[in-house]
């Protein structure tokens, strides 16, 4: 829920939807072998939704219109022209991996408050707190996660496919687990993002490397199970 609080919206999750977020998060990881394009789409569906928010300040539409035709654009797309709108998520996936890390390293000057939107007739705004792309590293890894992510979707797509929902699921567990951690702390204290940045990027990486070692085995198994089905209807031949 928002929660209006110094002339801002701040974003709180309670310890259910933290919860829902970590088990959202174990089934992009689960089944990212078996259903990529879904989750595909419903990646790009949220992102769109994420660009209606923004653009809504500028379209002269109710907010909800605007952030419902973002979701419903970018979905669309995902699901008709799934290869490049793919090579699309998968650059932006990985442009936030490296932007990030490269705002850890630099330490405070690496983070900076984005102004979402600023409805003129109240007295609050929304702020997203984010890597500082004013900051020369975190721009340099910034486009390099971009080039990167395009580079891997075009050579290695089945890969770029476990990638890409491996680090949107690792992401939303931490999200989660955080969540409910922070709920059971009460809003007193620092948010565990806040006093654990380090501890809390780390956890990110070793789920999504877990996550890719699974995906990978599952991949293997599967191509396994389906060349000895491939092989048992074979029929045998009545002149050996």
């Amino acid at each position: 829920m928002l929660a209006e609080t110094t002339g801002e919206l701040r974003l709180v999750i309670p310890a259910w939807g933290g919860i829902v977020l970590a088990m959202v998060g174990v089934a992009y990881i689960i089944l990212g072998t078996w259903w990529p394009r879904p989750l595909d789409v419903l990646s790009m569906t949220v992102l769109g939704c994420m660009v209606g928010l923004v653009a809504c300040a500028w379209v002269p539409l109710a907010k909800p219109v605007v952030i419902i035709i973002g979701g419903l654009i970018l979905g669309g797309l995902m699901a008709f022209f799934r290869n490049v709108c793919h090579a699309i998520l998968s650059a932006v996936v990985l442009a936030t991996v490296l932007a990030t890390l490269a705002a850890l390293a630099a330490g405070a000057r690496g983070f900076t408050s984005y102004l979402v939107l600023n409805l003129s007739n109240r007295s609050y705004s929304i702020q997203l707190s984010g890597p500082n792309l004013a900051c020369d590293p975190v721009l340099a890894a910034c486009l390099a996660g971009l080039l990167v992510g395009t580079a891997v979707a075009i050579g290695r797509f089945a890969f770029s496919e476990r990638l890409v929902t491996c680090v949107q699921g690792a992401g939303l567990v931490v999200i989660g687990l955080a969540s409910v951690v922070s709920a059971y702390r009460g809003e007193g204290g620092r948010s565990l993002a806040a006093a654990f940045p380090l501890t809390l990027s780390v956890l990110w990486l070793c789920l999504v490397v877990i996550g890719l070692i699974a995906q990978g085995v599952l991949a293997r198994r599967h191509a396994e199970s389906d060349e000895w089905d491939g092989e048992a209807d074979v029929p045998d031949d009545p002149e050996a």
